[in-house]
């Protein structure tokens, strides 16, 4: 089946003129079988299928005309040079319906029947490029095919059935082999649809071991699955026989097509005829092997797909496990502070107290409605601080409409009287509207802790410590902006690359997720975020909001 040079066959009820053509065509690069009569030229045929037929046209018996509509019933594509010594109008009319090549006068020059020859061999050479151009651009097809299959079945069912209709195939089967799950399957094309067996695993095993054993490299033509390497011996048979399509019978020729994944076989697609008189060129081979190379690429790109869909799920798990982890070191900080700003508190209380009992057992009253008046004061104090801890919700986790510029005033209302903050001045540029903003109280908090933390700890060595609010709207975007700027040391060059984008700290006890969990806090609210910074002048850290659609409900 398979024949990488053009054959000849010639056809004459006269030996002389047979051999004659054959000395003719020595020198032409082609192989040439000679017959002497019409039913001997379709039994040389059934051999040796051939592309060129140069014959006369009377002959006993069956004459050129009728061979020649024998041959094409199969082969339509076969060309042909009638050779006559009692040329007439008819023969020649008949040599037309045919399609003859040429039309040769005996007795002939062999000039004359090489020229006839050459020519019909460059018909036969253009048509044979011209398919494979064809079958090339055809390969642009199967790549949209493959693009748009988003799993495995449909890649491989969709490479085969392309496979059968650009090779003209009867039947089509292909074996599928997962080496990592230790299972195999085939997958037949049928006319009712597709037929899926699943083979036993014990049946995958052996398959995967024979084909590491026997190397098959590139397309064969086969007649029957022990004709491949991996099958062959005697010990294999009923390891071929357990793969062996159903259509794979007795007078039925094949193809078999390996698809390498990495240096190994992952699947084995067979293509079947139902006759042997099918020519599978080298061309063909090489086609089916480039088809087999797409799909075997198709493959692994799907499975470094369905990897990094997992890798990326898998990294949603872990930035919400940090936000969570944030949450309990945020809320962690904010104990502290609470406690640190509570024990303040109380020890003024405390400590007046104190000096009252000591004045009233010494009978000393003239000092007494101060120290009253001072632990009254400082009650307040805490009431409004405990009072700004139950304003700022850190319970809550729904998304709920709020007022942003509600919510930073509280967050600095809060932050003032801790320690973190006593030297640093915030100021806050005036915001002439409410601005509605559709969120999760609780990370917006955290947002805005993280943020203004990192920028108070920035100004530690600052002979200024000044930060600066603004929020602006962009009505017209449907959006509003908050920029928090610092006075403090700024971002190098390398770390402002980083921010906001990797885990990385400049504090000694820093943990290195702050800006990470803001990050992603911002996304989960559809905002953006930029930093602007020089080294040793500060830092602006911008981040850009969508409006919610409907106003705040007040507090």
């Amino acid at each position: 089946m398979s024949d990488s040079r053009f054959r000849v066959l010639v056809v004459d009820d006269e030996e002389v003129v047979v051999s004659l053509v054959r000395d003719a065509l020595e020198d032409e690069g082609v192989d040439i079988d000679g017959a002497l009569s019409g039913p001997e030229a379709l039994s040389c045929i059934e051999k040796n299928p051939c592309d060129l037929i140069i014959t006369d046209i009377r002959m006993p018996g069956m004459d050129g005309i009728q061979l020649v509509t024998r041959v094409r019933e199969k082969n339509p594509d076969v060309q042909v040079i009638f050779m006559t010594g009692y040329a007439n109008l008819n023969s020649a009319k008949d040599a037309i319906k045919q399609g003859a090549s040429d039309y040769i006068m005996k007795p002939f020059e062999l000039v004359e029947i090489r020229q006839a020859v050459r020519r019909a061999l460059d018909a036969l050479r253009q048509a044979a490029e011209s398919s494979q151009t064809a079958k090339l651009n055809h390969l642009t097809d199967l790549n949209q095919v493959l693009f748009t299959a988003n799993d495995r079945s449909s890649l491989i069912t969709s490479s085969l059935q392309f496979a059968m209709l650009h090779q003209k195939a009867h039947f089509g089967s292909i074996v599928v082999l997962d080496g990592d799950q230790g299972s195999s399957s085939v997958i037949t094309v049928t006319d009712d649809g597709l037929i899926h067996v699943e083979l036993p695993q014990e049946t995958a095993m052996g398959l995967a071991g024979a084909m590491e054993r026997g190397r098959l490299e590139r397309p064969a033509v086969i007649s029957a699955i022990g004709d491949l390497p991996p099958f062959a011996g005697n010990r294999r048979e009923a390891l071929a026989e357990s793969i062996r399509p159903p259509w794979m019978t007795p007078g039925v020729s094949a193809v078999a097509v390996p698809v390498r994944r990495a240096g190994d076989i992952s699947a084995l697609m067979f293509l079947g005829f139902q006759d042997d008189t099918v020519t599978i060129r080298e061309a063909d081979l090489t086609f089916l092997s480039i088809t087999a190379t797409q799909l075997a690429m198709s493959l692994d790109n799907l499975s470094l797909l369905d990897e990094t869909r997992q890798a990326y799920r898998r990294l949603k798990e872990l930035q919400d496990e940090t936000i969570e982890l944030e949450k309990m070191a945020t809320r962690g900080q904010l104990s502290a502070e609470i406690g640190h700003e509570l024990n303040n508190f109380l020890g003024v209380v405390a400590g007046n107290l104190s000096l009252l009992d000591f004045n009233v057992k010494k009978q000393k009253f003239e000092n007494i409605e101060r120290y009253v008046s001072t632990m009254t004061e400082t009650i307040e104090k805490m009431k409004r601080f405990t009072g700004n801890l139950m304003d700022l919700r850190t319970g809550s986790s729904a998304r709920e409409t709020l007022s942003f510029d509600q919510t930073i005033r509280e967050v600095i209302d809060y932050l003032r009287p801790q320690k973190r903050f006593r030297d640093v001045s915030i100021f806050v540029a005036r915001i002439d509207e409410d601005i509605p903003f559709e969120a999760d109280s609780t990370q917006i908090l955290q947002l805005l802790y993280n943020l203004f933390n990192n920028a108070a700890d920035a100004t530690i060595d600052s002979d200024r410590r000044e930060i600066t609010v603004r929020v602006e709207k962009k009505s017209d975007r449907g959006r509003f902006r908050f920029a928090i700027s610092d006075t403090g040391i700024g971002f190098p060059e390398d770390v402002l690359r980083k921010a906001f984008n990797e885990k990385f700290t400049t504090k000694k006890t820093g943990h290195g997720f702050g800006l990470v969990v803001c990050r992603r806090i911002v996304d989960q609210h559809g905002g953006t975020v930029n930093v602007h910074s020089q080294q040793g002048q500060g830092a602006t850290i911008v981040i850009e909001f969508p409006m919610a659609a409907k106003e705040a409900v007040p507090a």
